[in-house]
C-alpha cells in the first residue's frame, strides 16, 4: 500500500479535508481516503503540491496529429477546412502514424488519462488500442446531401463495428450543422438513443456557418466549390445553433464542442437538452482568432468540460494550458477548471464509472499540479 498526502488533494468534485491521507493498492487503485494522522508519519509519501485525479481531454483528433504546423493561423474555418482536405492525405500512413503514437505518449505525460477521440477513418485504432490512455472514439459522419444519407451512416456503422473489433469504446456523431443533412442527423441521433451512447458536435465555430445556415453567401460556399460539390439540392434552413439543432440532438448524451458563438438562448437550450459544453481556447485563437463569450457560461458551470482539439489546429495537445487560458480569460475558480478537467469530462464521455473522481475502488489516475499566480502547472504523475 502507498500512503500519500499533499498540500491539497481534490478528488474530482471537492477538496478534501486537509492533511488527509490517500490510500493507493499496487494497482493504483483508491483503497481508503484516512483521516489525519491515522498513519505513522514515517510510511507517508508527502507531496508538495496539490494532488487530483487524471486530467480528460474532452476533444481530440488523434488522426491529425501529423499535420502540426501545416495549416496557417487566423485563416477562418472554411479556409481551415480547405487546407485539411488538401494536405492531410499527403503524408505515408506510417508517418501518420508516428505522429499519432508521438502525440499519444505526450498526452499520458501530461497527465491526461482520458480523451473523446474524433475519428473519420480507422487510421488512429491501432495507437488507441495500444495506449495507456482510455479513448471513447467518435466516429465522425460527414454528408450535407439527403440522398446519400443512409450510405454514410451505414459506412459509420461498419467504421463503429471496426472500432469495436480493437477493444475501443465508439459511437456515432455528426460532424457540424453546415457538413451534415436532418436526415443524416436524425439516423445518428436515433442510433446513439437506442444504444445510450454519447455523441458530439461541432457547434457554432464560426461566424461562416451562421451565413451558410441563413442561405448568405460565404466561405463555405466557397469550400464546397473547392469540393466541387453541387449544392443545387440544398435549403438553408434560416436558423442556426440549438434553435436549428435542438430536435436532431439525441436526449442520451450530448458534447457540443467549441461554441465560440453562442448566445444564452443557445445555452439555456444546451441546457434544456442536458447537453456538455466543450471548451477548446487554443484552436478558437489558432483559427478564427476569437474566444467564447465565457461570462454567459457562467450559469452552466456543471456542464462545463476541456479539449485540445487537433495539433492542425493547436501547438500541443496540453489540457492544462487550455485551461489556464479558460481561467485566466473567464475568471472561473481554480475548483470549478479541475472539476471540467476531471469528471466533468468524464461525465461528457460517459466515462465516470472508471475516471474523473478519486474514490474509493476506483483508479482514475494521479497526477500532482501546483498553483500558483492563477495558473495551474502539471508537475507529475504520481499513479
Amino acid at each position: 500500500m502507498r500512503f500519500l498526502q499533499a498540500n491539497a488533494i481534490f478528488d474530482g468534485k471537492k477538496f478534501l479535508e486537509p492533511d488527509c491521507i490517500l490510500v493507493l493498492d499496487s494497482k493504483n487503485e483508491t483503497r481508503d481516503i484516512l483521516p489525519p494522522n491515522a498513519i505513522e508519519a514515517s510510511r507517508i509519501e508527502k507531496w508538495q503540491g496539490w494532488l487530483c485525479p487524471g486530467f480528460v481531454n474532452a476533444h481530440c483528433h488523434l488522426e491529425l496529429s501529423h499535420m502540426v504546423a501545416q495549416v496557417p493561423r487566423g485563416t477562418g474555418l472554411p479556409a481551415f477546412g480547405k487546407q485539411i482536405i488538401s494536405k492531410r492525405g499527403a503524408f505515408k500512413p506510417e508517418e501518420a502514424a508516428e505522429h499519432m503514437q508521438e502525440a499519444d505518449r505526450n498526452m499520458w505525460s501530461k497527465g491526461i488519462v482520458a480523451v473523446g477521440d474524433i475519428s473519420n477513418n480507422a487510421a488512429s485504432f491501432k495507437t488507441k488500442a495500444e495506449s495507456k490512455i482510455t479513448y471513447h472514439t467518435f466516429i465522425e459522419l460527414l454528408g450535407l446531401n439527403p440522398a446519400l444519407a443512409n450510405v454514410v451512416f451505414e459506412q459509420g456503422e461498419a467504421l463503429v463495428a471496426e472500432a469495436e473489433e480493437y477493444d475501443l469504446k465508439a459511437s456515432l456523431s455528426p460532424h457540424a450543422p453546415y457538413s451534415v443533412s436532418r436526415d443524416l442527423f436524425l439516423l445518428i441521433k436515433n442510433w446513439c438513443e437506442i444504444k445510450q451512447q454519447p455523441y458530439t458536435l461541432h457547434n457554432q465555430e464560426s461566424e461562416e456557418e451562421l451565413k451558410f445556415l441563413k442561405g448568405e453567401p460565404g466561405g463555405f460556399d466557397e469550400l464546397y466549390r473547392f469540393l466541387n460539390v453541387d449544392l443545387s439540392f440544398y435549403k438553408a434552413p434560416g436558423k442556426w445553433g440549438l434553435d436549428y439543432l435542438q430536435d436532431l440532438l439525441p436526449r442520451s448524451l450530448s458534447l457540443l464542442i467549441h461554441n465560440t458563438f453562442a448566445s444564452a438562448q443557445d445555452l439555456a437550450l444546451a441546457s434544456e437538452l442536458n447537453a456538455y459544453l466543450c471548451f477548446c481556447p487554443g484552436a478558437n485563437a489558432y483559427i478564427e482568432e476569437r474566444l467564447p463569450d465565457f461570462e454567459l457560461f457562467k450559469p452552466h458551470i456543471k456542464k462545463l468540460c476541456i479539449g485540445t482539439d487537433s495539433l492542425a489546429s493547436n501547438d500541443q495537445l496540453d489540457v492544462l494550458k487550455e485551461a489556464n487560458t479558460v481561467m485566466q480569460m473567464g475568471k472561473f475558480q481554480t475548483e470549478d477548471i479541475l472539476k471540467m478537467l476531471s469528471s466533468q469530462g468524464a461525465e461528457a464521455l460517459g466515462l465516470s464509472q472508471s475516471h474523473g473522481q478519486i474514490a474509493i475502488g476506483k483508479n482514475a489516475g494521479l497526477n500532482l499540479v501546483e498553483y500558483k499566480s492563477n495558473q495551474l502547472s502539471f508537475l507529475k504523475k504520481i499513479a
